[in-house]
């Protein structure tokens, strides 16, 4: 009976797989992580209304090599991708003459022209600042091809760039480089394909590695890895059917519920070696003995992750529900699954581990007072904790696209972009008077002394460079083509737009930006009541990411250790002994901030979650202690009865998140680092501390009763 469960259950799990696989999906961008209803969000979305894009692409090509006629041939090609809004290259670039004032027409002639038989460029570009590090360097040693993204696209970056690279291929383009927020997105989505498909089975593998040191057996290192493998295939099944975004942050749930939920397993396969050697009936003593602690082990994880269901970002909820039912389903197939699979007469071929390492008095006082420097010192430690998002950041520096970046900062002096869209306050057509030009004028001059700022692009620019006063500028541009696909840059006809442009990329610099040009507007009130400011970037939408990130870190710090609390209250009854539970995940706690002070790690998506993980993976090991020193009264007995399977279970942990080390990702590099660094203190303050206190506890004891 006990095997036909095991293998129903097993069968169910594999039929929900595919029931769901169909309905999974994958969403790299940073918009999966707040709600519909942000406020950068909302100012994004109302940017690609009205000038139907929705972000930029730059694809720099060296122009030593490169003739004109290839250039332009890539150009229109390009142009003719279906999620391509618009192209901007020296192909559009014209110098503007004096207004027609009877015909509103504005004469113009372009810096690309036919010389017997052949294209030249004007090399005047190079001292026309509205085109210079636009589509040209100063120096002319890079071409630029400006793309903006047609509304509706901005979700398919995977797709677009692969096009896009796939065309480059096809003309024959070798050397170029790809920049803009669809390329990183791209990055980021080969990343998370390959955490999903790739790095799971090496995951697998590295633990399946301590397992077979530890049991000297296959069988039994395959085993324990049963459970966590079918809890994970049971929720990417579930993922598919409740339609669950794959995005940087829920790709690690599988990953996390196999390096998680193998304990439980191994727990349970180390005390049915014990009890084949001295039990009649081994299946059933072990899952009398294991099933209080491994049940109660999977709560307190799941009080970990449990606090996320409660943020207002939809990715960590997901996270949060899902890695709950993962850690969950891997307890009970621990109690369900494995009593059916493993064999009572092969007993005899199974050997007892040998008994833990006793840790020398020195190393323990040592221990103890390095602990007490370190809080000492953590206030201070942790007020150098970077707390900047981006998404350039997330990637290697030996990375294709961080040189990228570096390059495009090289040659044009900007890497990031801006929209300001200024349109009239109540809607209806855009109009500007005389006086209203005026103070545009002052204000982009004062935009462009921002210190973030490189280079402003605007119809001020175009009408400082032809003399043409703003507004008549404005209606001929509406009513005009002179400018080709750069219009849409410019104006739509209800309103105008100001392009920034940025060499930062990181959150925090542009929330001073905001910042900054919100104090200008308010220097400005003929504009300010007459017109309305949105400003909109993805590196805007990164700084609401990041925003939320520090005010969930804190919500879901407090509400998981409450629930721990909570959760080892019911277990031991005992206000004293959940207290003292607690040192290790507490000192964990702490321990992973002053770890991402000494890396350098910023409190980002994936290292917010941190925290909670291990404070749900370490109360595990104080739960079998504790509960072993309950049934035996004898701290030097439960740490012999306990410490093998704890340092194990620490080193299969480690095992597992040291795979993501080899990430192309800097985002799974630093959760890798941070959980390898805090599973290990988390163990040694576990087999250390938690030993020492209960020993002193219990001569104190000895004590009074003999008294």
């Amino acid at each position: 009976m006990i095997r036909l469960v095991s293998f129903a259950t097993l069968i169910a799990v594999v039929v929900v797989l595919f029931l769901g696989i169909g309905g999974l999906y994958f969403e790299p961008s940073p918009g999966s992580f707040l709600s519909d209803d942000d406020p950068e969000l909302m100012a994004f979305s109302r940017v690609a209304r009205e000038f139907g894009d929705t972000g930029t692409v730059m694809v720099v090509l060296n122009s030593s090599g490169l003739s004109l006629e290839k250039l332009k041939e890539v150009t229109q090609k390009i142009d003719g991708l279906d999620w391509v809004n618009a192209v901007a290259s020296v192909f559009d670039a014209v110098k503007l003459g004096k207004l027609n004032l009877l015909t509103l027409q504005i004469p113009r002639t372009e810096y690309v022209s036919q010389s017997d038989g052949k294209l030249v460029l004007d090399m005047d570009i190079l001292d026309d600042p509205f085109y210079r590090d636009l589509i040209i360097s100063s120096d002319g040693d890079y071409y630029g091809i400006l793309i903006t993204v047609a509304s509706g696209n901005e979700f398919k970056s995977g797709s677009n760039i692969l096009s896009l690279k796939a065309t480059l291929k096809e003309l024959g383009i070798k050397e170029y480089r790809l920049i803009g927020e669809s390329v990183a997105n791209s990055t980021t989505f080969r990343s998370i394909m390959d955490l999903t498909f790739v790095y799971p089975p090496f995951i697998f593998l590295a633990i399946f590695t301590v397992y077979i040191v530890k049991f000297r057996r296959i069988s039994l290192a395959l085993l324990t890895l049963v459970p966590p493998a079918g809890a994970a295939v049971l929720v990417v099944g579930i993922m598919g059917l409740i339609n669950t975004q794959i995005n940087s942050l829920t790709v690690m749930i599988p990953s996390f519920i196999v390096i998680i939920g193998n304990a439980y397993g191994m727990h349970f396969l180390s005390r049915f070696q014990e009890n084949c050697a001295t039990q009649e009936n081994p299946i059933r003593r072990t899952i009398h003995e294991e099933r209080v602690p491994i049940l109660f082990s999977a709560l307190t994880t799941m009080a970990g992750f449990s606090s996320y269901i409660l943020l207002d970002m939809r990715a960590f909820r997901d996270m949060g529900m899902l890695v709950c039912v993962g850690i969950f389903s891997s307890a009970v197939f621990t109690l369900s699954i494995l009593p059916g699979l493993v064999s009572p007469q092969r007993c005899a071929k199974v050997s007892l581990t040998s008994a833990p390492v006793q840790i020398p008095p020195r190393i323990r006082k040592t221990l103890l007072w390095v602990v007490v420097v370190m809080c000492a010192a953590s206030p201070v430690l942790i007020m150098t904790i970077p707390m900047s998002i981006d998404q350039y950041a997330f990637f290697k520096e030996n990375s294709e696209i961080r040189q990228n970046a570096e390059k495009m900062k090289e040659a044009f002096g900007w890497l990031t972009n801006y929209t300001l869209m200024i349109t009239p306050e109540g809607g209806g057509k855009l109009a500007i008077t005389g006086e209203q030009a005026s103070q545009l004028v002052d204000f982009q001059k004062e935009l462009e002394a921002l210190e973030d700022i490189s280079k402003v692009l605007s119809p001020v620019d175009i009408s400082r460079q032809t003399n043409i006063p703003l507004p008549l500028l404005i209606r001929a541009l509406d009513n005009t083509g002179v400018l080709g696909s750069a219009t849409s840059l410019m104006i739509s006809q209800r309103a105008l737009r100001v392009n920034l442009f940025s060499p930062a990329s990181d959150s925090l610099t542009a929330e001073k930006l905001k910042s900054s040009v919100r104090e200008l507007i308010a220097k400005y009130p003929l504009l300010n009541e007459k017109f309305d400011f949105t400003l909109a970037g993805t590196t805007l939408i990164w700084k609401s990411v990041n925003s939320s990130v520090v005010s969930n870190q804190i919500q879901s710090l407090v509400v998981s250790f409450g629930l721990i609390l909570l959760l080892l209250f019911t277990i031991f009854k005992s206000v004293k002994s959940t207290l003292i539970a607690t040192i290790p995940i507490a000192l964990t706690t702490l321990f992973n901030f002053i770890f991402m002070a000494l890396f350098r790690i910023s409190l980002s998506i994936s290292t917010a979650l941190i925290s909670g993980m291990l404070m749900g993976l370490v109360i595990d090991y104080a739960i079998h202690f504790t509960i072993w020193l309950r049934r035996f009264d004898d701290p030097e007995r439960a740490y012999h009865q306990t410490a093998t399977a704890i340092f194990t279970n620490g080193l299969s942990l480690i095992a597992g998140f040291s795979v993501l080390l080899l990430t192309p990702l800097l985002l799974y590099v630093d959760v890798a680092k941070l959980m390898v660094s805090g599973l290990a203190v988390g163990m040694i303050f576990t087999l250390v501390l938690l030993p020492e206190i209960a020993a002193r506890r219990w001569k104190q004891n000895n004590r009074h009763s003999s008294g």
